[in-house]
């Protein structure tokens, strides 16, 4: 009779209540959790760039100082010593490169700075010349040739000679790619 009674209790499912609402409970807490961490790490700034802004400040001067010993064209500061430029934003260019299996596109985004707001003006004039000339270059890019960070110091520095050509007599102090996608 004990056999029988405990097949029973074994075979009585257990009440569906319970069970039924501890998982969905548990994955919205879980989902909760994670979403407030990773605001917190991203709203938080991180320790690198805390710990080098005072480093920053010291080397300063000495960087300043040897941008001006070196005299680059590209890489020195404004006359008044005032940090960064203008900027111009040059927007999504998308093209298609040079791929022997197939389509191959290139989606980049460069943001170049320049000497002076009559630099800038002088660029935004010329803007659908530039465009074509970004263009130009990155069409006649092979993958490989656009691949790793070797391959984006030489798209950059050849940007820059085109932009001298394009828009001569005004200075490009750097380029800077902030969207770069190859599919």
């Amino acid at each position: 009779m004990a056999v029988d009674e405990e097949d029973k209790i074994a075979e009585t499912p257990a009440p569906k209540g319970n069970s039924n609402k501890i998982l969905p409970i548990i994955l919205v807490v879980n989902t909760l959790l994670m979403t407030g961490v990773l605001i917190f790490v991203m709203k938080r700034p991180s320790a690198e760039a805390a710990g080098t802004s005072k480093e920053h400040t010291a080397a300063k001067g000495h960087d300043e100082a040897a941008a001006k010993t070196e005299g680059g064209e590209h890489g020195a500061p404004s006359e008044g010593g005032e940090g960064p430029g203008p900027t111009l934003r040059l927007d999504n260019f998308i093209v298609q490169i040079r791929a022997v299996e197939g389509d191959r596109y290139a989606h980049m985004t460069i943001e170049v700075e320049i000497g002076g707001e009559a630099d800038k003006k002088a660029f935004e004039s010329r803007m659908p010349h530039i465009r074509d000339g970004v263009i130009g270059y990155l069409a006649d890019r092979t993958e490989d040739e656009l691949r790793g960070s070797e391959g984006l110091a030489q798209v950059k520095e050849a940007l820059i000679k085109k932009l001298d050509e394009i828009v001569p007599g005004h200075r490009v102090r750097g380029l800077f790619v902030t969207e770069f996608i190859i599919q």
